[in-house]
């Protein structure tokens, strides 16, 4: 029984994807503490969404990020939010939570919003910025990405 329940779920969920359900962003940038724009600190980051419409993305998310010479390693859940105002070029809002993996780790969340601009059926380029704020020290920072979507 459990066997069957098993293969009902499973061609239940696969049967419910999309065929174009393959989503990733890729990103570099710098993020800086906010009373500091003089420092600049690297910051990649990529996700994979999972594409609930043209509009609507919830993903996870992992990269690299340094702050103040400490390598951190990011891992989150997001949501992505495209704004249905223009055609070419949309505005988008994300937003992060998750927690940072290093030396001094601690849980981080993250908003911001940018431009979608499109490069083709497939593609986008992505030009983003935001505020992360980083719990364990209680510091807030600004960051500025730019990267690419893949939407297969």
């Amino acid at each position: 029984m459990k066997r069957i329940l098993t293969v009902i779920l499973f061609t239940l969920v696969f049967t419910a994807l999309p065929a174009n359900a393959f989503t990733m962003d890729v990103q570099a940038g710098v993020v800086n503490h906010v009373s500091e724009l003089s420092k600049f600190n690297l910051n990649i980051y990529g996700h994979l969404w999972y594409r609930i419409d043209q509009m609507l993305f919830v993903g996870i998310g992992s990269g690299y990020q340094e702050i103040d010479n400490v390598g951190l390693v990011p891992v989150s859940a997001g949501l992505w939010i495209r704004l249905p105002i223009g055609g070419q070029v949309l505005p988008v809002l994300t937003g992060d939570i998750g927690y940072l993996i290093g030396s001094e780790h601690q849980l981080f969340w993250k908003t911001g919003g940018g431009f979608d601009i499109k490069n083709g059926d497939y593609s986008s380029i992505l030009l983003m910025g935001g505020y992360e704020f980083l719990d364990h020290s209680g510091k807030g920072f600004a960051y500025i990405q730019a990267g690419i979507l893949v939407e297969i």
